[in-house]
């Protein structure tokens, strides 16, 4: 389907196109100024409006802090930060490489260069924190080869929008289906001695490894953990937070992990080591964590169980 018009999963994804691509088209023209402003109205009024979304966030971020009292403050920004990351996402195209290099610091990339030495590529583990697109878009721009997965969205055409926002910046992007092409397409970018950047902390498929995060057992998708298992591949946590009007940072860390031999054991542990390290991040700056969903089972017993891969 790859080359299909924007209609040709039927009106309703084609409007949802249309859509994206004019608010792109809006984003990248305004002011900066002007943008930042209308996103922050935008996620104070969504803040107002979206009651249900309100309480999920809520309990979300009580894992983190350790109590619902006194977070209110801490879910309206979330909701600012969350529209803020929107109006990133839509002017991607605005940025060029210099812009990035400009708006985009990091302090550690030393902790890529050790990696890549190994010779056998690297994960980057991430999570749904900050301005995630932009910092794909920052390390696409960097020299370092990186690939990515994303989820195919209904249109194909806006999928292949979005990816080639990245391309254009050297990241190289994958669809997530299907699954065991996407997945061989990663291992083989390992092989050649490239970096890997997911996700790592909201199970779509509710099918993945257990863990312990944030205090309470739920499931980890289990991609990340299974090529680092499978390769030996270092391990590395990345995230990107906002340090300022349209200024960002990005930070790695070396996630150490041994492996026993035992394929099952090593992927719980080496997951159990990824949760820790985004506990860390988020603690950090927890009202930059966009997570509008639920992701505990105890908060859902209106979804399928999760169970084991």
């Amino acid at each position: 389907m790859r080359g299909a018009g924007p209609f040709s999963e039927g009106i309703g994804p084609g409007l949802i196109y249309v859509a994206y691509r004019l608010a792109a088209w809006v984003a990248e023209r305004v002011p900066l100024s002007w943008g930042n402003r209308l996103a922050r109205w935008g996620g104070a009024l969504g803040y107002q409006l979206a009651r249900g979304k309100r309480m999920v966030v809520a309990k979300n971020l009580a894992r983190v802090t350790g109590t619902a009292n006194g977070i209110d403050e801490m879910v309206k920004e979330a909701f600012r930060s969350y529209a803020l990351y929107w109006l990133e996402t839509f002017r991607l195209g605005r940025y060029s490489r210099e812009d990035l290099a400009e708006m985009v610091s990091c302090g550690s990339l030393q902790v890529l260069d050790e990696a890549l030495s190994h010779g056998k590529g690297m994960v980057v583990a991430t999570a749904h924190f900050g301005f995630y697109d932009l910092g794909v878009a920052w390390m696409g721009t960097t020299g370092y080869p990186f690939v990515t997965v994303a989820e195919v969205l209904k249109p194909r055409a806006l999928f292949e929008w979005f990816a080639q926002q990245r391309r254009v910046r050297g990241m190289e992007v994958i669809p997530a289906r299907p699954r065991d092409e996407a997945r061989a397409a990663l291992f083989t970018a390992l092989e050649n001695g490239k970096g890997v950047a997911l996700l790592s902390e909201r199970d779509l498929g509710r099918r993945g490894v257990w863990v312990e995060f944030f205090g309470e057992r739920t499931t980890f998708p289990v991609g990340p953990a299974l090529l680092v298992a499978r390769t030996g591949a270092p391990l590395v946590g990345g995230v990107i937070y906002q340090a300022g009007e349209n200024r960002y940072r990005v930070d790695f860390d070396p996630i150490p992990y041994e492996l026993s031999g035992n394929e099952d054991e090593d992927i719980a542990n080496i997951s159990q080591l990824i949760a820790r390290d985004i506990e860390r991040m988020v603690a950090k700056a927890p009202e930059q964590w966009h997570l509008f969903v639920t992701n505990w089972p105890s908060d859902e017993p209106h979804l399928p169980s999760r169970g084991s891969r």
